[in-house]
């Protein structure tokens, strides 16, 4: 019994020996360890610094550095291009560190960069743009004094730009199928939206050659009549006069179809 006793009482002792460590110990083997792995990151050797603060954010939470730590692994994402990741990343330090004043602002704004750096203009859903530019304004008016305003105002007007460019594209797709009556809504979209981001006059020309493909010759007129007064000295008018004429001649095909329509409906009726 009292060897027992001596077993167990060895046995914790021994426990309690490997696995209790001194606070001022802990701290200065986290104070050893972030600095190895924040060298290796700021050498740009982003791999072995983000497996390294894997582990050190687990084995050394609460230390004054974890917060760097969890900043510079979502940094090394951005760094290394692998933005989807990233995004995440950046999202989970926004979230245990909301107010952070060291890296929060800067954390905000590589959110919205990540998810711009995945959008993509041959892409069929730009929900990932507005939901970029979303960020940045979202962004530029939490931290208007910010550093990096102006720069998300401009990647703002490029996101714009970049969606108008893809609703072109669709138009001219739509087109090219045969489509008049999709493409016209593209362009009419074009006009109301990004009106400032297009040319208005081309594009303009472009929805009045769909309505004369779908026979709406009043609305074709319509628009046609924009241009009315253009100066002689500028070369646009030709277009708008070919386009004129384009508009007549369906005009008058469509009147000759209706003609002959009404003349076989009354041969059939003779008969």
């Amino acid at each position: 019994m009292r060897i027992a006793l001596l077993s167990i009482l060895l046995v914790l002792a021994v426990l309690t020996g490997c696995s209790s460590q001194k606070p001022k110990d802990h701290a200065v083997d986290c104070q050893k360890k972030f600095d190895e792995l924040h060298k290796k990151f700021v050498k740009g050797s982003y791999q072995a610094a983000r497996e390294g603060y894997a582990t050190f954010i687990t084995s050394c939470t609460g230390f004054e550095f974890t917060e760097q730590a969890l900043f510079e692994e979502a940094e090394s994402y951005f760094q290394q291009g692998d933005y989807i990741e990233a995004e995440s990343e950046f999202r989970s330090f926004n979230r245990e560190y909301p107010n952070s004043r060291r890296f929060g602002e800067e954390a905000r704004y590589r959110v919205a960069q990540s998810m711009a750096k995945q959008v993509s203009i041959a892409a069929r859903d730009q929900s990932k743009t507005l939901e970029a530019i979303s960020a940045y304004e979202e962004f530029a008016q939490e931290f208007s004094d910010s550093k990096y305003v102006d720069s998300a105002k401009v990647e703002i007007d490029k996101m714009r730009n970049l969606l108008a460019e893809k609703k072109v594209q669709i138009a001219k797709l739509y087109r090219r199928m045969g489509e008049p009556q999709a493409a016209a809504i593209y362009y009419k979209s074009l006009l109301k939206e990004y009106g400032d981001r297009v040319n208005q006059r081309e594009i303009t020309l472009k929805l009045t050659r769909c309505y004369i493909a779908l026979e709406q010759f009043d609305e074709a007129e319509s628009y046609l009549s924009k241009f009315d007064g253009i100066e002689k000295s500028d070369p646009f008018r030709d277009k708008v006069k070919e386009t004129y004429q384009e508009l007549e001649k369906a005009r008058e095909k469509y009147a000759r179809s209706k003609q002959e329509e009404k003349e076989k409906a009354q041969s059939r009726e003779a008969l």
